[in-house]
């Protein structure tokens, strides 16, 4: 079943913001990966005026767990983007609890209920993209561990800084996104741009 405008903007209406949905996790366990994770990162000054150069609004909704270090990760970059330009970028976060199973039924990658899970929408709340699970260089690091050598060809070496990588990763979606909203026709027509 489709995900319409109507739904997923309800939903982002319910959704709460970075500060208040990690302070539902507890001091001393979950909290502190969200926390750490998002003490570690900082957008350099090339990453800064990518994202304050965003003329288009938008929206973006992350399914996430309070206790997932992926979403910890994920979730404190996506923090960091959106902080660097709040006049354009609204995020909100959604915790995946049975309050939310309307959503999460409807969401599933790979026949399974997984977290993160990011909707980015315009600022009609349309579906423009949705982000799953974890990125590219988790996925490669995720393969060199458990993956006998020779069932997966991995060409990109480790990344040096794992966590600056992620958060890169992340950006260049939220990039994506925009640049696809920026050129967008129907937005276009809209905004006479």
């Amino acid at each position: 079943m489709l995900l319409t405008s109507e739904f997923l903007k309800h939903k982002f209406d319910q959704a709460q913001t970075f500060e208040s949905f990690v302070a539902t996790g507890e001091a001393d366990n979950h909290r502190g990966k969200w926390d750490e994770r998002y003490g570690r990162l900082a957008l350099d000054e090339g990453q800064l005026g990518l994202i304050r150069g965003f003329s288009r609004t938008y929206n973006v909704l992350c399914l996430s767990g309070i206790w997932c270090g992926d979403c910890a990760l994920q979730g404190a970059a996506m923090q960091r983007i959106a902080e660097a330009n709040p006049d354009r970028i609204n995020l909100r976060f959604l915790g995946r609890t049975e309050d939310h199973a309307d959503l999460i039924t409807r969401c599933q990658i790979n026949a399974g209920f997984r977290v993160p899970v990011t909707w980015f929408l315009a600022e009609d709340f349309e579906p423009v993209s949705r982000f799953g699970d974890r990125t590219l260089s988790r996925y490669r690091s995720m393969a060199r561990k458990q993956l006998s050598e020779g069932a997966v060809l991995v060409q990109a070496p480790p990344p040096v800084d794992p966590i600056a990588t992620v958060l890169q990763e992340v950006l260049d979606e939220f990039e994506r996104v925009h640049l696809l909203l920026r050129t967008s026709g129907r937005l276009r027509a809209k905004h006479g741009d």
